[in-house]
């Protein structure tokens, strides 16, 4: 028996029309096994189904596959071809709803002309692309670098030209990008919330992207798989569909651009309503190249949400500012005193050969915590936001990751439970740019509070940090006595 898959992708556009036909197929084709990831459309009644796959899903049900019918997405594309099948493509198309522009139409006749897929534009023969497909042996699993230059980049070359004519190079064309950024001040248990957040279906974490270009584009180091960032499948394919390859960035000029801009010293400038001059020009370079990276992160991943967890209050004006993302902010919040006491301690990068990261004193600690969390909380007056205390979450693990799911739009409490039992997460691999080295940690996790401040640190040191953040310290519900 052979298995036909047939996926839509994540965009809210329900693609109905290839939805109906592969219902249709599988009542009249018992022969076959017939399996859809159906998306924002209505569920087939007969067929196999997935509403969502994140992306390693996705790949399984691929390498299972005998035929991939698919929608005309890069990502989806260049994954159907490495695995050595040649793909059934069904663009999407504006004048039934089913996309904002024509796009998917251009890049897929682009590629069916090269002859790299089966472009079929309507259903009415899609059965027989099917049987012809079933007929064609799978070959060795092949590279992107099979595809010529012009093909490989024509998705973001065709994006260029569609949004040079709407006027909106920012917005590349398409839907608003979910992005949940989680903001605070380091060592406040974010990592752990954040990996929770990616095992949620339609969810992707991608770890610290303000580190991307000088940890992973330059210096590649590993990504949480634990592959060198340009040995990463993942993020291989997210430079193809981004830029045409990472190649095709100047990693030092890459580094450069983004420490023009994202700087703490900067934010005053980012607190501005309106930014001028040499600064504005950098910006827009940034925000231009930052909606690029997130886009193709969205298309790879199949995700409808992203979760970057990196944290800096400069990044996150930053992306307040481009109308490209629906951004949604998750603050994350813990005792001043523990995260100054956790900021002395010293901790191993691997993904670094063991190089120690950051420490720093009381004092500049506690200046950090001040700033981040308030910065962010000024910004969630005007973004969807919800604040979670590092220690009702270890305490009660269940209610405040179902509060966080609602945030990234999953509204499915069984998705929680489906991945914590009690006090334990199970983990799978993550695709983590950088961050907390337990980004590296997959398996059952154990949640448990980090109390060793009370014990290790002295309390003159306490109450030195207790008085410069007591405002704050006041407000999220840590008392206001200074002890």
């Amino acid at each position: 028996m052979s298995r036909i898959l047939v996926t839509v992708g994540t965009d809210h556009h329900p693609f109905q029309r290839l939805v109906d036909w592969a219902d249709s197929f599988a009542e009249r084709h018992p022969e076959h096994e017939v399996f859809v990831q159906y998306g924002s459309a209505r569920p087939p009644r007969s067929a196999e189904q997935s509403r969502l796959l994140d992306h390693a899903q996705l790949l399984t049900e691929i390498a299972r596959a005998d035929v991939v019918v698919c929608h005309g997405g890069p990502a989806t594309i260049t994954d159907v071809r490495r695995s050595g099948l040649q793909p059934v493509c069904v663009p999407r198309d504006p004048r039934f709803g089913e996309h904002v522009d024509e796009h998917q139409l251009l890049f897929a006749d682009r590629l069916g002309k090269a002859g790299l897929i089966d472009t079929r534009t309507g259903i009415t023969k899609l059965d027989d692309a099917v049987h012809q497909a079933l007929d064609r042996p799978r070959s060795d699993p092949t590279s992107v670098t099979d595809i010529p230059e012009g093909v490989r980049r024509v998705g973001q070359l065709v994006g260029e030209v569609l949004n040079q004519r709407n006027g909106s190079m920012a917005s590349q064309g398409d839907d608003p990008i979910r992005v949940v950024f989680i903001g605070g001040q380091g060592r406040s248990g974010s990592t752990l919330i954040e990996r929770a957040l990616g095992e949620l279906p339609g969810v992707a974490s991608i770890g610290e992207t303000v580190h991307l270009w000088d940890r992973g584009l330059r210096d590649d180091e590993l990504c949480g798989c634990g592959q060198p960032f340009s040995r990463c499948s993942f993020w291989s394919q997210v430079g193809e569909v981004a830029f045409g390859g990472w190649d095709q960035l100047d990693a030092d000029d890459a580094v450069d651009l983004r420490f023009s801009v994202d700087r703490n010293r900067y934010l005053p400038l980012l607190m501005r309503p309106h930014l001028s001059g040499r600064y504005e020009r950098r910006h827009e370079q940034y925000a231009e190249r930052l909606t690029r990276l997130y886009r193709a992160i969205a298309q790879v991943s199949g995700a409808h949400t992203i979760i970057d967890s990196s944290k800096h209050a400069s990044y996150a004006l930053l992306l307040s500012r481009m109308p490209a993302l629906d951004l949604r902010l998750l603050h994350v919040v813990r005792d001043s005193r523990a995260v100054a006491h956790a900021w002395t301690k010293t901790v191993a990068r691997p993904e670094a050969g063991g190089l120690p990261m950051p420490v720093y004193g009381p004092a500049k600690a506690a200046v950090l915590w001040d700033v981040q969390n308030a910065v962010i909380e000024r910004l969630g007056a005007s973004h969807p936001y919800l604040r979670i205390r590092y220690e009702d979450f270890v305490q009660t693990p269940k209610d405040v990751l179902v509060e966080a799911s609602r945030l990234a739009g999953v509204d499915d409490d069984s998705a929680v439970l489906s991945i914590l039992d009690g006090d334990t997460l199970t983990l799978g691999p993550s695709h983590t740019v950088a961050g907390n080295p337990m980004r590296f940690v997959s398996g059952n996790v154990t949640i448990r509070s980090d109390e060793t401040w009370r014990r290790e640190m002295p309390t003159t040191r306490r109450r030195f940090v207790a008085a410069l953040t007591l405002p704050l310290q006041h407000h999220y519900g840590y008392g206001s006595r200074v002890r």
